[in-house]
């Protein structure tokens, strides 16, 4: 039986290429993963012949581009080595309009100095990724970016399921992002052997029922939880933020064309009492007495409950820390009891347009492949059969793939406090997690910074206006 919808392959394998592991000690704790040091690619990896041929047959809404070249600038590259999987909205950019994208390698901690420089010598990359969620509204401010709305359709039938989203990287009145699918910024990993052998209830059957929440959550972790035998129910470096996003109210956001704190939100009250509650039980992990290093083989070994992390974890050829293929699972995470919705932290797949390109038609040509193919039944059957012959998933995921982006296109949250600079990102980063790894209440963590975020964001505001 074949789905009929599904996450946008493309973004899995572009969140598996851009992602990686993160520092080791809490000071460098990421908000987002660092990706692998760039690299080139060596072989093309190609379409079997007769997908090329479906594909070929999909109507497009461009002529073939005069010009079919686009530079990205990226730790990562868009066109696979020999073996790995195509994606099909560029085998679609190819064959249909004789684009071609051009890597331009750098590394991930440098590439906004990389871009400067290039902008500054007007050799300018076309496209740089969103996928980071830090480029807007920085990349504004800085103005390393360009709006798109000149060469890309926000309005159009196209771009219309992806219109909520978009919109929440405006500023007046201009989109920066070409954001072209979602997914569950972070999910919870678990193996489903450690639930039965401890006679847990199912948590994809709990969300199943509508009552995978943090209540049930909650009740999990405590039956599960021992110190005496090191039996912990939560460990990675992602969990707060994702956590808080559940409540439908970001630490950072935009209201009005100005960024914003949220930091005296109740439903940021709500959260972090939640997550107290969790230290003052013993339930994380203790990161601290261990090095400050996380150990994700848990999961196989029954010892941690759950790993949250982002799907892109689960791209990768050995998953032997989460166990065997049949046991491993995911779930989004749980739903907070005092929202409105079932909000998910939300990652995208997508585009800026950089200051200076020579070729935004061929962007944005790009850019319309991504989202004819989010929908499109020969690029999903194509999409489908890759992502069970090239990662070995097996059903249970693949569903729980539809589920969460459904969910997370439903109703999505975006952090902005990593996009605004590194002042914000260094007052609002680790103070967040400090009740979760540290016991400290949120009342007084709060105080400490918020009138200096404040001021920040006013200085901010001001360079916007």
């Amino acid at each position: 039986m074949k789905h009929k919808k599904i996450l946008s392959f493309g973004t899995a394998v572009v969140l598996a290429a851009s992602m990686g592991s993160c520092a080791d000690k809490p000071e460098a704790a990421p908000t987002r993963t660092s990706p692998p040091e760039a690299s080139t690619t060596t072989a093309a990896a190609t379409l079997a012949s007769e997908d090329k041929e479906a594909l070929a047959q999909v109507e497009t809404t461009y002529e073939k581009l005069e010009n079919g070249t686009i530079k990205f600038l990226s730790s990562w590259d868009i066109n696979p080595a020999d073996g790995k999987p195509k994606q099909v909205s560029l085998e679609m950019f190819e064959t249909n309009y004789g684009g071609k994208i051009e890597y331009i390698p750098c590394t991930w901690e440098s590439r906004y100095e990389a871009l400067g420089k290039m902008i500054a010598a007007g050799d300018s990359p076309d496209m740089f990724s969103a996928g980071d969620l830090d480029c807007f509204p920085q990349g504004a401010v800085s103005k390393m970016f360009l709006p798109l709305d000149d060469y890309v359709d926000f309005d159009s039938e196209l771009w219309a399921p992806m219109k909520e989203v978009n919109d929440q990287f405006m500023f007046k009145d201009k989109h920066y992002v070409g954001a072209t699918s979602t997914d569950a910024g972070v999910v919870m990993i678990y193996n489903q052997k450690t639930i039965d052998e401890n006679g847990l209830a199912d948590p994809a059957k709990l969300l199943e029922e509508d009552n995978w929440t943090w209540d049930t959550f909650y009740d999990m972790m405590i039956a599960f939880c021992d110190r005496t035998n090191e039996k912990y129910a939560v460990d990675g470096w992602w969990f707060e933020g994702a956590i808080s996003l559940t409540t439908g109210v970001p630490y950072v956001g935009m209201k009005d064309g100005k960024i914003v704190q949220n930091l005296d939100d109740p439903m940021i009250e709500q959260v972090q009492r939640f997550m107290y509650n969790m230290k003052k039980q013993d339930l994380p992990f203790p990161k601290s007495e261990y090095g400050w290093q996380i150990h994700p083989e848990n999961i196989a070994n029954g010892k941690t409950l759950f790993y949250p992390c982002g799907i892109w974890a689960l791209y990768v050829t050995d998953l032997s820390d989460f166990g065997e293929m049949d046991e491993i699972r995911f779930v989004p995470m749980p739903r907070c009891p005092y929202a409105d919705a079932h909000y998910l932290p939300t990652a995208i797949n997508g585009f800026t347009l950089c200051s200076g390109a020579k070729n935004p038609e061929g962007v944005a040509a790009y850019l319309d492949c991504l989202m004819l193919c989010r929908d499109n039944e020969v690029a999903l059957e194509i999409e489908q059969a890759q992502i069970f012959e090239d990662y070995k998933w097996t059903p249970e995921m693949y569903d729980m793939l539809l589920k969460t982006r459904e969910m997370t296109e439903q109703h999505p949250v975006i952090e902005f406090y990593t996009a605004v600079n590194d002042t914000v990102n260094d007052l609002v980063n680790n103070p967040i997690k400090e009740t979760y790894n540290a016991g400290v209440s949120w009342t007084e963590t709060k105080e400490t910074i918020k009138f200096a975020l404040q001021a920040e964001l006013d200085s901010v505001n001001t360079r916007l206006e």
